[in-house]
């Protein structure tokens, strides 16, 4: 892990300095912040950084850079071609997370430069206008001449998530025909590192936090600290931020373990690095990190204090960023996140309802993979997350159930509850295929193991190779609906469980109700 850690230290140091981040500009004498009245003519393409960017989608992506002017008093008024390098230095980085799910629109615009941060609140707010006034026009010119109605998310990070902010603030305010378009329109907004709070959903109630992992229309915003700081840029002291997990999508305190992160992406086009950190929201909303240091991850920006881990927000959960962003898409459109679930298919409902309640999740790039056999750690964590992750034993409850695997607590929560018994010799066999018998049994000791009447098993051929110790459970599955056999007559106890299956089961078991005859289960 350490090596880990050097490497992604080293590889955002290098990214920073190819966006030449670093300390604001010193102010010339007779500095001061210009007022700019006109904005950027978007109908010229040189305005743009990306326009109509990526395959057809049925969605679209408004990105707004974040800050990357270092030299400029307030803001970026000379918008030559170094500049813009850097621009789309910034945004080639953040599109990842976009690109798979919808097209892309991101202006260049007269921003906020690196000093105007350390400004009095006026020039600032000066500073701020001057940006605004180009993303506005830009918003403007995409609204009239390229959305016509498509589904929209916002998206930016830092000044980019200020002035997606502001986006809501101006075009989705009120009653009129277009905001409520606008609200019916919007897929989500990525706010990351920047905040919202009360403050500003009260005066604007179209600005809803968002709550959970696959809500829409809603607003994601996280800023990342080591947990010794008391005020920040984007966390002001006094203000409480309503901040978001991008590991677990809790808006409490819920830590989320690192083993949730499926991989951070320090450079672009870098290959993920899971489990690099956890996290959990502080009192202040601010999202502390954890497994990582300040000495490793140092602040870097001037304007903000050592422990800010700002410039690495969407860097540490870039992954689970992109997973979210097909997710939610996939919510707001009523589709399946999944492109290798059939339509029509005898599982595409099950694998629907366990998507949506969150009990099963894919395997990655949008992949279900419903023929792939379930493992026995896959299957108790499972069902340890159905019961709402309750601590286990501390110490493994078995030889070969590693400490801190992603499996661990779950395995040893299911040791402690007699759900699991291993296989007598100290082992649990994480890796094993789990067979349908066994599945089903752990359902029926977790459902307390109640007694059924026997039920006529003689329409199934195989029926006398049910184990002895899964009897009961088998005939509790078959007269409760879990399980109704694999077709031609089959049970087939010991055969392997695949993940469609699983989902299958699972559907019949919360819902306790007989699957359709065409169900394979």
């Amino acid at each position: 892990m350490k090596n880990n850690r050097r490497s992604c230290l080293a590889l955002c140091l290098a990214l920073l300095l190819a966006l030449s981040l670093a300390a604001p500009a010193a102010a010339a004498e007779g500095d001061s912040v210009e007022v700019l009245t006109q904005a950027l003519d978007y109908g010229q393409e040189e305005n743009w950084a990306y326009y109509d960017l990526g395959e057809d989608a049925k969605v679209d992506v408004f990105l707004i850079c974040p800050t990357v002017d270092t030299r400029s008093y307030a803001n970026a008024l000379d918008l030559n071609e170094k500049l813009k390098a850097r621009f789309l230095g910034a945004l080639d980085m953040e599109k990842g997370i976009y690109s798979d799910t919808g097209r892309l629109f991101s202006p260049y615009y007269r921003q906020m430069s690196l000093n105007a941060y350390t400004l009095s609140e006026e020039e600032r707010a000066q500073a701020e206008a001057n940006a605004y006034l180009d993303v506005s026009a830009a918003f403007r010119w995409y609204l009239d001449n390229a959305n016509n109605g498509r589904p929209l998310i916002l998206a930016g990070f830092s000044q980019g998530s200020q002035m997606c902010l502001k986006l809501m603030e101006e075009y989705y305010y009120g009653d009129g025909e277009e905001a409520r378009a606008l609200r019916d329109n919007l897929v989500e907004v990525y706010a990351i590192g920047w905040s919202v709070t009360e403050e500003m959903t009260r005066e604007y109630p179209q600005i809803v936090p968002a709550s959970g992992e696959t809500d829409t229309g809603t607003v994601i915003c996280f800023d990342c600290e080591d947990g010794s700081l008391t005020e920040t840029l984007v966390i002001p002291a006094g203000a409480k931020a309503l901040s978001i997990n991008p590991l677990n999508w809790k808006t409490d305190g819920t830590p989320a373990d690192r083993s949730e992160n499926l991989g951070a992406v320090m450079e672009t086009g870098a290959e993920p690095i899971p489990g690099l950190c956890g996290a959990y929201l502080g009192d202040r909303g601010e999202l502390v990190v954890t497994d990582v240091t300040a000495q490793e991850y140092p602040a870097q920006l001037s304007i903000f204090p050592e422990g800010s881990y700002h410039i690495y927000d969407y860097l540490f959960f870039f992954t689970n960023l992109k997973k979210n962003v097909a997710d939610r898409t996939a919510a707001f459109l009523d589709e399946l996140p999944f492109d290798d679930v059939e339509s029509g298919s005898w599982y595409q409902d099950a694998v629907e309802y366990v998507s949506q309640e969150g009990l099963m999740t894919g395997t990655g790039d949008r992949q279900f993979s419903p023929g792939t056999d379930l493992t026995r750690a896959q299957l108790v964590t499972i069902l340890w997350r159905m019961q709402g992750q309750p601590a286990g034993s501390g110490s493994p409850a078995f030889d070969d159930v590693d400490e801190g695997a992603w499996y661990t607590e779950a395995v040893n929560w299911a040791a402690g509850e007699k759900l699991v018994e291993g296989y007598g010799n100290g082992h649990f066999g994480t890796a094993d295929p789990v067979t349908r018998e066994q599945m089903v049994t752990l359902f029926w000791r977790m459902d307390g193991r109640p007694a059924a009447e026997v039920p006529d098993l003689s329409s199934y051929q195989d029926a006398d190779t049910v184990s002895e110790w899964a009897a009961d459970a088998i005939a509790w599955a078959v007269e409760a609906g879990v399980i109704s056999g694999k077709g031609e007559g089959l049970l087939d106890p010991d055969g392997t469980a695949t993940r469609a299956e699983t989902a299958q089961i699972l559907m019949n078991y919360t819902q306790k109700s007989a699957p359709d005859s065409g169900d394979a289960a």
